[in-house]
């Protein structure tokens, strides 16, 4: 938001695998970041804190009122404050981030894009494995909500899995794997090794429905495929009532991307917005801006504009008050 003297209130936020125990904390070269003083950096808030599994990051945020953009230069960074001391973003040789503000509306603070922290490694395939390794290797899942009626996360590795959607609420499961992604990654004992169809027997005995979408893995071509149809589908399940579930592998890349774009095309929420309520309820979220820009006509050409029901703008209040 804005104030009578010119400033405004601008939101930092940063996605971190930082271990637990760690914070974060936004420094910067202008005093409302503290001059570049590790004693006067603004501390972030974390998301999920204590409720992450062992290899998922988090998402920290922070409203600071700063001088306007274009009374001066402000370059800042985020650091990690550990019991081994200050970590700082590792972004090459002497460089620093830079404050760029966009317009917003009135009393709205300036929402910054979500980053990741930023140290070697950081590409879509590294970011996915130094969560989803650790989470296949204690046989887990992880759910997170990102709506009353829309889930996202990792694939179901047992039953018992099953049984914690269900007992969600969740109605129907709509998942991106591919048969591979099926065969290496699925829920034991039920012979989807053989066939992956065999989860749908499943979800047929807890009253639930399954939707297979299959959708090729880290590809910009296959989510900008697949995005026009996930995202409509999903608007149209819960207008209904439904409670949607989608995954993929880890719950990264293209499960998210389906509920970006049902956040973006169908209930009209900026790329922005969504990106930020996507990462503060699904920290390890990938987001693939270009898929959604490739998506978009095809949206709009096979689905038109919706007519916005009651149902839709209760659903779009609800996404817009995570901000």
């Amino acid at each position: 938001m804005s104030s009578e003297d010119g400033r405004k209130m601008v939101r930092f936020s940063v996605v971190s695998f930082g271990p637990p125990g760690s914070s974060l904390a936004v420094i910067g070269s202008c005093a409302s970041l503290g001059n570049w003083s590790l004693e006067k950096a603004v501390s972030m808030k974390p998301r999920l804190a204590n409720a992450r599994l062992q290899s998922e990051p988090d998402f920290h945020w922070a409203d600071v009122d700063i001088p306007e953009a274009g009374s001066e230069r402000i370059e800042y960074k985020f650091v990690e404050r550990g019991n081994d001391g200050v970590k700082w973003e590792e972004l090459g040789g002497h460089q620093n981030r830079v404050l760029e503000l966009e317009a917003q509306e009135d009393g709205q603070a300036v929402l910054l894009p979500v980053v990741r922290f930023a140290e070697p490694g950081g590409g879509e395939s590294d970011h996915t494995a130094r969560f989803y390794q650790g989470v296949k290797e204690r046989g887990e899942i992880s759910i997170r909500k990102v709506l009353e009626q829309l889930f996202v996360g990792s694939c179901p590795r047992h039953r018992s899995h099953i049984d914690q959607l269900k007992s969600l609420g969740v109605s129907v499961v709509v998942n991106f794997q591919t048969e591979e992604d099926c065969k290496r990654n699925c829920v034991s004992g039920i012979g989807m090794e053989e066939d992956p169809m065999a989860v749908s027997r499943v979800y047929d005995s807890k009253g639930m429905q399954y939707i297979w979408m299959p959708t090729f893995d880290m590809s910009t071509d296959g989510r900008a495929q697949m995005l026009p149809q996930a995202s409509f589908l999903f608007g149209q399940l819960i207008r209904r009532g439904h409670t949607v579930y989608s995954h993929c592998n880890a719950g990264v890349g293209r499960s998210v991307a389906a509920a970006c774009g049902y956040l973006t095309f169908f209930l009209g929420l900026s790329l922005r917005q969504m990106q930020h309520v996507m990462a503060s309820s699904r920290p390890v979220a990938y987001f693939d801006f270009e898929a959604m820009e490739r998506a978009r006509p095809h949206y709009q050409a096979l689905f038109g504009v919706e007519e916005f029901l009651e149902k839709d703008g209760k659903c779009k209040e609800e996404a817009l008050a995570l901000l």
